[in-house]
């Protein structure tokens, strides 16, 4: 539905919970990222991307969670469904990031900041239709 289509309050909610993700993602990207740079000079690639990408998982489930879609409670499911849209997340990362530093010969710090506008969008998606979707409510 588009964002003209929406009613005021629907939109309104919509743009804060956007916002809110936006801005916990610009602070998991500082800490993914960070974690990501360190590890970088000391192990492959590859696996600074996998170690950087938990770090960053469990610093995003904490804040989601909490503050982005207000969930509460203890729920076993949500946390497996959060945890499967990140492993999809990190599938689509490690392919792109492989693309572009061995088939584009970018710097994987490079070829890292490319790839985050793509997973940002998987990532929202996911999380808001699947991961923290609230029964009988399309959010």
């Amino acid at each position: 539905m588009a964002l003209d289509k929406l009613p005021g309050s629907l939109c309104t909610a919509w743009i804060l919970q956007f916002s809110r993700f936006s801005l916990v993602g610009i602070l998991n990207t500082i800490v993914g990222y960070g974690a990501f740079l360190i590890l970088l000079g000391h192990v492959n690639y590859m696996i600074a991307l996998i170690l950087a990408h938990f770090i960053g998982v469990c610093h995003s489930y904490v804040w989601n969670r909490r503050w982005t879609f207000k969930s509460r409670g203890i729920k076993t499911n949500e946390f497996l469904r959060f945890n499967s849209v990140y492993l999809a997340v990190l599938a689509v990362n490690a392919l792109t990031l492989a693309f572009l530093v061995e088939w584009l010969g970018i710097r994987p710090e490079i070829g890292q900041l490319i790839a985050l506008p793509v997973v940002t969008v998987i990532s929202f998606t996911g999380h808001k239709h699947w991961s923290f979707k609230k029964k009988g409510k399309n959010q």
